[in-house]
């Protein structure tokens, strides 16, 4: 492979990339609109708005769903972000 070669390859990997990450992002806006939702629907079920065990839950299903080349313990702090982010999403 040339150097021009590869220059053409990494460009095409980035790019893929960029589109990858708009997917990611509208998944998680379209994930944080449900949390809003469930959110809003707990005070009428009488649940709190923080449970641990579903967050575990969350975590462990993730785990399960993972094939790769990210450890279970990246995705885990990875979905710590987001379910931190989630609490405090305004509505």
């Amino acid at each position: 492979m040339t150097e021009q070669d590869v220059i053409k390859s990494i460009e095409q990997h980035r790019s893929r990339i960029d589109a990858i990450d708009q997917e990611i992002v509208a998944l998680l806006n379209e994930r944080a609109q449900e949390a809003l939702s469930i959110r809003s629907l707990k005070p009428q079920a009488q649940l709190g708005l923080y449970d641990p065990r579903r967050e575990e839950e969350i975590f462990e299903r993730v785990e399960d769903y993972n094939k790769g080349p990210l450890f279970g313990d990246d995705l885990r702090s990875i979905y710590t972000a987001i379910l931190k982010v989630s609490k405090e999403m305004r509505s």
